[in-house]
């Protein structure tokens, strides 16, 4: 029996090693939402995968439904990939593994959301463009834990509206960011305790 093939394209949130030689990742999909896929041998030196298939990368991926799991048939990276292009520069890739690490945390399940996966997109785009200066960095990740949380449904955030619902991504709004951080830092994690997340 025939199995559909899914292509899609997504950012790799991380991986585990399983098994002998396979690799299990967490995927942001745009059609699909979050996808847990494996990829066989993927370890191997002989693998075609091995490189493509790096974290917080951006591919666009051949995706088989198993029995209990995804399986990854091929992919490639895709032209914005922060590793295989060397896109994102080396100060900003910690910021972009936090906002990875925040997704996989936050969502649970396969649902589509196509404005967060946009939102992705952007902050990779901004963290390619630019190198965010360490007295930054704590209003860059206030500021994506709010707006991701937000694209979630979780809309305690009236106080700080016209940064969350501004799009851009840019020095000067972590700047005026910074005026509020500590309250929206505030707000952020009472969010979290509350919600459990």
């Amino acid at each position: 029996m025939a199995h559909h093939i899914y292509h899609t394209h997504g950012l790799i949130l991380g991986s585990v090693a399983t098994r002998e030689s396979n690799k299990y990742y967490r995927i942001f999909t745009e059609e699909l939402g979050l996808v847990g896929a494996t990829a066989q041998a993927v370890r191997k030196l002989s693998s075609k995968l091995r490189y493509t298939l790096q974290d917080f990368s951006w591919i666009n991926v051949d995706l088989v439904h198993g029995r209990e799991v995804w399986r990854i048939t091929s992919a490639i990276a895709e032209e914005k990939d922060s590793v295989h292009q060397g896109g994102i520069f080396s100060e900003n890739r910690v910021l972009l593994a936090r906002v990875c690490a925040l997704v996989a945390r936050l969502v649970h399940g396969e649902e589509q959301n196509k404005i967060l996966f946009k939102e992705l997109s952007d902050i990779t785009e901004f963290l390619r463009s630019e190198i965010v200066p360490s007295f930054l960095h704590s209003s860059f990740e206030t500021l994506a834990t709010m707006r991701v949380l937000s694209h979630l449904g979780y809309d305690n955030f009236e106080l700080y509206k016209d940064f969350v619902q501004n799009r851009e991504w840019s020095q000067d709004t972590l700047i005026s960011f910074e005026n509020v951080r500590l309250l929206a830092l505030r707000d952020v994690n009472n969010v979290l305790r509350e919600t459990h997340l």
